[in-house]
């Protein structure tokens, strides 16, 4: 699949052109390192915590994803090798109705880091819905057509702490799913991801991000 996703983003295309996608491929948009790039995806690893979806990347970085939520990452200048989520919520249903209030709920995580692994990191962390962000980095569709998930984490040791994480839901079925989220390795490296279908183009969210 590695091969597959440099041969679609060769060095005569940009993978932000239409004609560089392939219909049969499913994509992610991510911002990471100053970079926007494709990611495409490779398989999905069953897992009783839930399907983990495998990304690669053109230039041989790996994102799993779970529900939305990083679980590894290979071929970053920081990684995760491995998470542990404790009790991990499920998104809220289709048909519940937006939070007007301020309650949380609460689970934990563990990771393992590189480089240097540093393993059995422990964030605590607590979840809460929020308005719509103005500061976002979605391409593809503007912020207040999703329903938003703010995660933030008190971390042991708190030299591994790390910033808010943001998820944007949309229906899909008859249920929410994760299709935007921010999230951060580390302090200094903070990534984006974008479900991306190929036909929309690229500036239809950019009057949403136009007064931020």
């Amino acid at each position: 699949m590695l091969a597959t996703a440099r041969h679609l983003y060769n060095n005569n295309a940009s993978p932000s052109d239409s004609h560089t996608f392939r219909p049969e491929f499913s994509y992610l948009r991510a911002t990471f390192e100053g970079r926007t790039v494709f990611l495409v995806l490779g398989y999905v690893d069953p897992h009783p915590e839930g399907p983990t979806e495998v990304w690669y990347s053109a230039s041989g970085e790996t994102v799993r994803l779970r529900h939305g939520r990083l679980v590894a990452t290979a071929g970053l200048t920081t990684d995760w090798r491995a998470v542990r989520l404790v009790n991990a919520p499920a998104w809220p249903s289709a048909t519940a109705a937006e939070s007007t209030t301020t309650a949380t709920t609460r689970f934990q995580r563990e990771r393992d880091l590189m480089p240097g692994y540093r393993s059995g990191i422990r964030d605590d962390i607590e979840q809460r819905q929020i308005a719509p962000p103005t500061d976002s980095m979605l391409a593809g569709r503007p912020a207040s057509s999703l329903r938003w998930i703010e995660e933030r984490s008190s971390t042991r040791p708190a030299s591994a702490s790390l910033p808010p994480a943001r998820f944007g839901l949309a229906q899909v079925g008859d249920k929410l799913e994760a299709v935007y989220s921010e999230q951060c390795l580390s302090r200094d490296l903070c990534l984006s991801f974008e479900r991306w279908n190929p036909s929309v183009p690229a500036n239809v969210a950019s009057t949403s991000t136009a007064g931020s």
